[in-house]
């Protein structure tokens, strides 16, 4: 239990008052009467303990939110997502707790729940750029694209980060706009240069956008590398399909890729080159941020 001690001058007029009636009383002044110094007693007294119990109100809370923080890093989203819902019920909302509740309910998959989450914390602050980017990334999985585009681009004026240029490039993407999408994969790589997956993302925008060589080129990058895995090596030949290269499809050498997969990639791939806008052929391929 958290313990609230009395400053000095209130434990001794308590202690005084109780133990010597009218002799405090007389210590005080002897201008006050007994009642007067009785009410002024009991006012300090509810003082201490309204800020004492403030104080294990905000203790309580602390607690459970670093217990929800915990669980929420282990891994079990879900029942840190309800914590916060606990906190939140118990003690009012804040846009910073609206924000934890919203990334916990998007890594348990509860997507429109998220959303409403970092709505309630843009409620609070309409500028707070993790709300911003928790929002485009909800409205990114609910399909949702020209929305997330809306929430992203103002995320990425105070987030300059990965994973916020990645998925505003992907909203791009989907919202028909392949050329935009290069530049946000670029923002994304400068950032990131090693990264793989922002890579192919980079390398399937220039596809849409009909850049072909310069798909061909960053794809390549991607299926040399030591660190490529089976999804690389799959999303190169699509890659290399929209972009107009299926001899090289055809060809490349991809480890632990069959053969009798690879022409049903090539044939996925030829389908989707014949939608007729890039939004159409973005939606196809199902392009995904990191």
């Amino acid at each position: 239990m958290t313990r609230c001690p009395l400053p000095s001058i209130f434990r001794y007029a308590v202690g005084s008052f109780f133990r010597s009636g009218m002799t405090f009383q007389m210590t005080i002044t002897a201008d006050f009467s007994s009642g007067t110094v009785r009410l002024l007693v009991v006012a300090g007294m509810t003082a201490i303990l309204t800020a004492c119990s403030s104080a294990q109100v905000g203790s309580d809370q602390d607690r459970l939110l670093s217990l929800a923080d915990d669980i929420d890093q282990q891994g079990d989203h879900s029942t840190a997502a309800a914590m916060y819902e606990r906190a939140i019920d118990r003690n009012g909302s804040s846009a910073n707790v609206l924000v934890r509740l919203g990334q916990a309910r998007l890594d348990a998959g509860d997507n429109e729940g998220a959303a409403r989450a970092f709505r309630d914390a843009l409620r609070e602050d309409i500028q707070l750029a993790p709300a911003l980017l928790g929002l485009g990334t909800a409205q990114l999985r609910l399909g949702e694209a020209q929305g997330a585009r809306r929430s992203l681009v103002e995320a990425v004026k105070t987030l300059n980060s990965t994973a916020a240029w990645s998925r505003l490039g992907a909203a791009q993407a989907l919202s028909g706009e392949p050329d935009e999408a290069v530049n946000s994969f670029r923002r994304a790589m400068m950032l990131d240069p090693k990264s793989l997956d922002v890579k192919t993302n980079l390398a399937l925008a220039q596809a849409l956008a009909g850049n072909g060589i310069q798909a061909g080129t960053e794809i390549r990058d991607v299926v040399n590398s030591p660190l490529a895995e089976s999804r690389h090596y799959r999303n190169a030949v699509l890659i290399l399909v929209l972009a107009g290269r299926s001899d090289v499809a055809n060809h490349m050498a991809l480890p632990d890729v069959s053969t009798v997969e690879r022409q049903r990639l090539i044939a996925q791939a030829q389908r989707v080159a014949a939608l007729p806008t890039a939004e159409a052929r973005a939606r196809a391929l199902g392009l995904q941020s990191t």
